[in-house]
């Protein structure tokens, strides 16, 4: 079931946050991470969350209007179809999304090219010194179940 965020899932979240930004970015210091998790979990509720709610939180996406600042599936349920179900929550809301990810993040990268997203940009994180890419996607309102345009 998504649904939307409440203040009770904010440290399961945070938990989310964490191990998948450790998980999927092991080219980047995780003390990146570690030592931007308050400013994060402050910012949080300020976005718009969807969870993914199966006998608790399994996983979210952020929404800041049309971009995604974030989708994390805990580990042991990726694969699930969860990711999915979050990115078709996020295209009933919005014509169009954008979404930016570490190059060397293949896996999303893939992810996101199978929920018909494509790369429109290439640039260096401030902040990492690491290449990413934005990609975007347009969502076709005319199809029900909200497929993006390829």
């Amino acid at each position: 079931m998504i649904r939307e965020y409440q203040p009770a899932d904010l440290d399961k979240i945070m938990e989310i946050w964490l191990q998948g930004n450790l998980q999927a970015h092991n080219f980047i210091d995780p003390e990146f991470f570690k030592q931007n998790y308050e400013l994060v979990k402050t910012l949080i509720p300020m976005s718009k969350i969807y969870v993914q709610d199966v006998n608790g939180v399994k996983g979210f996406i952020g929404l800041t209007e049309n971009y995604i600042s974030g989708l994390f599936v805990e580990q042991s349920f990726q694969g699930k179809g969860a990711g999915k179900a979050l990115i078709e929550k996020a295209k009933q809301q919005h014509t169009e999304l954008f979404t930016q990810v570490y190059k060397k993040n293949t896996h999303a990268i893939d992810f996101y090219l199978a929920q018909h997203f494509e790369i429109i940009s290439e640039s260096i994180n401030e902040e990492t010194n690491e290449p990413e890419v934005l990609m975007h996607c347009n969502v076709e309102h005319k199809v029900k179940i909200g497929k993006c345009a390829l």
